[in-house]
């Protein structure tokens, strides 16, 4: 059996009042905060608005890898959680970070987080795979590589990085939605439904465009795609 650390930080918005730095192992409600940061060491993140459970993030240390199932509870040299959060107004900042021994097991950390709905996000890692379902003012990311989904809404998306996938579903259309999307290799799929008129621009040295409409100037959504080598599905 694999060791799975895993230590649930809980935020208390009362702190937001007087800020302060949150430890490993704290419990504290978070409906009041309005705005996450996710930094530090690459990891895998989930982050939904889903008003029927408790909004709280939580922090996990596990093994991948080949010998990943060889290690116990009977080893001491565990994949430790030491990430840290800071807690500024109604702003939440997760620092993501996993120390472990030199040994044949890697440890991967995860982060999981139940927000209210209209909170923006932002991923600053060098690399991450980051799944949100539901609601969102504002998407943004930065990094190397990155794995990114959204299924739901989010009125303005900001997207970086070296190698990106990115899969955005839209469940529903404000007419305010501005989406923008940099990047040197991109495979991207963006859907907002049918009859959605949609003013796209894709600017790159080599490009598959497929769109099953053509481009509507001034129409919202707006998509800006931009890079070296560029494969979008438009829908």
């Amino acid at each position: 059996m694999s060791l799975i650390l895993s230590i649930p930080l809980f935020f208390m918005t009362l702190l937001s009042a007087f800020g302060g730095s949150i430890t490993p192992g704290e419990t504290f409600d978070i409906t009041a905060i309005r705005s996450i940061v996710i930094r530090g060491d690459s990891s895998s993140i989930r982050i939904t608005t889903d008003a029927g459970r408790p909004y709280e993030a939580v922090t996990t240390g596990r093994r991948i890898g080949w010998f990943s199932s060889w290690y116990s509870n009977w080893f001491f040299n565990a994949c430790k959680d030491e990430s840290r959060v800071q807690i500024d107004g109604t702003s939440m900042t997760i620092d993501v970070a996993i120390s472990a021994w030199s040994d044949i097991g890697d440890c991967a950390p995860d982060v999981s987080a139940n927000v209210p709905a209209g909170a923006s996000v932002k991923i600053d890692q060098h690399a991450f795979m980051a799944r949100l379902d539901g609601n969102f003012s504002s998407f943004r990311t930065s990094g190397n590589a990155a794995d990114i989904s959204l299924d739901g809404h989010a009125s303005e998306v900001d997207i970086s990085g070296t190698a990106v996938r990115a899969n955005l579903t839209y469940a529903s259309i404000a007419r305010n939605e501005k989406i923008g999307i940099e990047a040197t290799s991109l495979d991207a799929t963006l859907g907002f439904g049918a009859d959605v008129p949609v003013d796209y621009t894709v600017t790159a040295k080599a490009s598959l465009v497929d769109a099953e409409k053509p481009s509507v100037p001034g129409a919202k959504p707006q998509v800006t795609i931009r890079g070296d080598y560029v494969r979008a599905r438009i829908r």
